[in-house]
């Protein structure tokens, strides 16, 4: 019986392995589809001036509309230097855009003093 189970788990851990691997991959940003642009949003620029919150500063970053919605986290880190907050804020903005929704200016909540 243990032989069985001992065999039972060596060959699953591969198997999970393999899946979980396969799993992430399905949701990277390369993966993604690239929408059309919409509206006012035709350029790079256009989409980040929108969005603030210091993405507008990084828009030449960007070569064009596919770049800006197929540009992996680490892309974003290693090559183009944008800080922690700007390339959650663009990744956040760009799955926004993808299920249809125009990006808007939110303002960063102010901290209230007690």
């Amino acid at each position: 019986m243990t032989i069985l189970t001992r065999s039972l788990i060596v060959s699953v851990r591969p198997v999970f392995s393999r899946s979980l691997h396969a799993s992430t991959k399905a949701f990277s940003a390369k993966s993604s589809k690239i929408p059309a642009p919409r509206g006012e949003f035709q350029d790079p620029k256009s989409f980040l001036n929108k969005i603030r919150r210091g993405c507008d500063e990084v828009a030449d970053k960007f070569k064009d509309w596919d770049h800006l919605f197929t540009a992996t986290r680490n892309e974003m880190k290693h090559e183009m230097g944008l800080t922690p907050q700007q390339r959650k804020w663009v990744l956040k903005w760009t799955e926004l855009y993808r299920q249809g929704v125009n990006p808007y200016h939110i303002p960063k909540p102010v901290k209230k003093k007690s």
